[in-house]
């Protein structure tokens, strides 16, 4: 079956992260379908009192440049996935006017267009960048939408596999469906399923359930057992023992659900703190997340 993804551009370098990242993941790129997308921004509004011929003509010569600065950005990422091993077809352009604000565009082009994930490239969130640059992949964590996001900086194209991690929520049981979808037909990668405990608090069979359903699930997608692990791992801080796995074994990806079960079995692990954590801190591998 054919996967589409939403991937976004802008003219930021950085951007490219998230072009990279689809182009690296994906060994069967022949049933990947991408639209690449672009909002481009709109001229300043002239009010009725301030219309004449000059400032109409301006604020036209504005649109214009910023749809070609557009153009400009999509030709250069189609560009890169045709090099990385894309075939033409599967690759197309969309380059609208901004409708409403970056975030509010892409969320509702990723609704409407029924994507099974939408992918951005991040930079690092510096102090001066989160004071002054608006962050796009930061408003689409805080919004409520209902398809997986891709958040990508700096991929590391010698990594492969998906760290996923389980907690008994609706959320993860979404990303569960998400990761066997997506990996089902790339032998490339494997995934391991973690499910990260504070101690004693949590039973032994809870933790195995969590794991032992969420394994059922990717076996159900299509993907091999010999591609498949499971593990319980345990530490107090649960977005430093997930960033300890990803990085020590190289995963690609690490996919986790934007909210946890909400009661007490697994200590609400991803409810805002460990996934903004898992999105600010993570280096080399690409953060998925899950409404």
């Amino acid at each position: 079956m054919e996967r589409h993804l939403l991937v976004t551009v802008s003219e930021n370098s950085n951007a490219m992260h998230a072009v990279r990242f689809v182009g690296h993941f994906f060994g069967e790129k022949k049933e990947v379908k991408i639209t690449l997308f672009y909002t481009a921004a709109r001229p300043a509004t002239v009010y009725a009192g301030e219309k004449t011929d000059e400032t109409v003509r301006g604020s036209e010569l504005q649109a214009k440049k910023s749809l070609a600065k557009g153009r400009k950005a999509l030709d250069a990422a189609k560009k890169e996935l045709l090099w990385m091993g894309f075939s033409p077809e599967n690759v197309e352009t969309k380059l609208q006017m901004r409708q409403f604000s970056k975030v509010e565009d892409i969320i509702q082009e990723g609704t409407k267009g029924l994507y099974d994930a939408v992918v951005l490239g991040r930079r690092g969130l510096s102090w001066l960048e989160e004071a002054f640059d608006e962050s796009v992949s930061r408003g689409l964590l805080e919004q409520g939408i209902g398809f997986p996001i891709w958040l990508c900086r700096k991929p590391d194209p010698d990594r492969n596999g998906v760290l996923l991690c389980v907690d008994g929520s609706d959320s993860a049981a979404c990303m569960v469906d998400h990761v066997g979808f997506m990996l089902e037909p790339d032998p490339l990668h494997r995934v391991k399923i973690i499910a990260v405990v504070k101690g004693a608090a949590n039973s032994a069979d809870i933790i195995e359930k969590a794991l032992s359903s969420a394994r059922d699930s990717i076996l159900k997608a299509g993907v091999p057992a010999d591609r498949i692990e499971t593990k319980a791992l345990e530490g107090s801080n649960i977005a430093r023992v997930i960033l300890k796995a990803a990085k020590e074994e190289k995963f690609a990806a690490v996919a986790v659900g934007r909210k946890g079960t909400g009661q007490g079995m697994f200590q609400k692990f991803f409810m805002g703190s460990v996934s903004m954590t898992l999105f600010k801190e993570i280096e080399g591998a690409a953060l998925w997340v899950c409404r």
